[in-house]
């Protein structure tokens, strides 16, 4: 479905994902704006689709940001998320915080922050204390510190998981699937423990994009870590939206401890229904430079 937007057509979901075999129910008209605040990181993990990102050279213009989310809902679309990313959000720490100002009125329904490389800097562990998200995402590829660092190609400080001021429920860890670190039913049961210990409420896994050569090299497919062989596991529901993309949700229970699963089965990474990218100077519809509408 095409909505007109000054000029442009922006694509949105008509329906709902799948529940199962069940068809997905129809919808109003929404999108999920992604703040991309800069390109920039303080890591250099080879998996990333942005390695040896640096900061753009273009000042990041929030009047337009707010500009934009205020035309949307006046066109009748409403803006579900608005999700802060990079890059890594904590090395612009400062205009993400100018960002959380302009919004303290709220414009849209949900903030949300994805911090790749959290604990690195002191910046990323204040901007998860502030009390503006509604969730907070971060990267958690391995268990044990030692092997993080090789994965961001920088050394993870001991501090790095201390979440003292922090609303540990709004947090969601993200794990890459990686041979050679968690690759198997047992590293993956390992990294549950490690995640529902630290008191996580929910954890995903991701198969890597083979976006450049250690992706496709290092690639684990999520069939072969049979999560429903792990004990104490138990599948919940999957959702899907055709071979678009479909993702399924368990849950773990230790100690009388509860642990939301989430997998990423597969993923178009060309569909971008309902998705709006921001990067403080173009407006796009997904993650593709000729895909400008402002």
């Amino acid at each position: 479905m095409l909505i007109d937007f000054k000029g442009k057509g922006i694509a949105v979901k008509e329906s709902d994902c799948r529940l199962g075999t069940l068809p997905g129910g129809r919808i109003s008209p929404y999108v999920n704006m992604f703040v991309k605040v800069t390109t920039g990181c303080n890591a250099h993990c080879l998996f990333c689709s942005n390695a040896g990102g640096r900061p753009p050279k273009t000042e990041f213009n929030t009047d337009k940001l707010i500009e934009i989310i205020g035309e949307l809902q006046n066109a009748g679309i409403r803006v579900n998320r608005v999700n802060v990313t990079g890059g890594e959000p904590s090395v612009a720490a400062s205009l993400v915080e100018e960002i959380l100002l302009r919004m303290n009125t709220p414009p849209c329904s949900h903030l949300h922050v994805h911090l790749n490389t959290n604990g690195l800097l002191p910046a990323s562990q204040e901007l998860m204390r502030h009390p503006r998200w509604d969730s907070i995402s971060m990267s958690l590829h391995h268990y044990d510190m030692s092997r993080l660092s090789e994965l961001y190609g920088c050394r993870i400080p001991e501090t790095a998981l201390c979440f003292d001021g922090i609303d540990v429920q709004k947090l969601n860890a993200s794990c890459n699937l990686v041979k050679g670190y968690i690759d198997s039913t047992e590293e993956a049961s390992r990294m549950l423990d490690f995640a529902i210990d630290l008191g996580l409420p929910r954890i995903g896994f991701v198969a890597l994009m083979k976006v450049n050569d250690f992706c496709r090299e290092h690639f684990v497919d999520l069939e072969d870590i049979q999560l429903d062989s792990i004990p104490h596991v138990y599948f919940t529901k999957s959702m899907s939206r055709g071979s678009d993309c479909k993702c399924s949700n368990y849950l773990y229970n230790k100690d009388l401890k509860v642990l939301e699963i989430y997998m990423r089965n597969y993923s178009n990474r060309y569909y971008c229904e309902s998705s709006l990218v921001y990067d403080g100077e173009f407006l796009r519809q997904g993650f593709h430079s000729d895909n400008v509408i402002c």
